[in-house]
């Protein structure tokens, strides 16, 4: 703030001996040191306050984050019960035994609920086209590659 130094000190020491007289220069020292010792506490309380007020705003501001944060933690834990979820449907697809014993395509599985007509395709429903199924005929032999010289 100021600098005074040794000699702008001794300055003031000489020209306050001169006004006020060595009488009564030991009196003026003493009221000024508690004068001062005033004004540096005042000023220490300042700015006591002000960091005081600069924490309880960063704690604010730390709480409004903090909410924040529980809105997307909230989100967050949606979103995991929610892929949970269909990672347990897409298991237990995987998981189905297949048709039961006995079963053949074409055969229904469960009588057709109420009100249902069967479409009038060329084919009877008891009727179906047998599936052949062939192995893919094998490649014919490739000749081996020419030799690198």
């Amino acid at each position: 703030m100021f600098e005074i130094g040794f000699w702008e000190l001794a300055l003031i020491g000489v020209v306050a001996m001169i006004v006020v007289g060595p009488e009564r220069l030991p009196g003026l020292a003493r009221t000024a040191g508690l004068w001062l010792g005033k004004a540096r506490r005042m000023v220490a309380d300042v700015k006591a306050e002000v960091d005081r007020e600069l924490h309880l705003e960063e704690i604010k501001q730390s709480l409004r984050q903090q909410g924040h944060l529980t809105e997307i933690n909230d989100i967050k834990q949606d979103l995991a019960d929610r892929v949970k979820a269909i990672q347990q449907d897409i298991q237990a697809e995987f998981d189905d035994p297949g048709p039961p014993p006995g079963w053949q395509p074409g055969a229904v599985s469960a009588p057709p609920p109420p009100g249902w007509k069967p479409s009038t395709a060329d084919s009877p429903v008891g009727e179906s086209t047998p599936v052949s199924l062939q192995k893919p005929a094998s490649p014919s032999p490739s000749p081996p590659p020419p030799a690198a010289n």
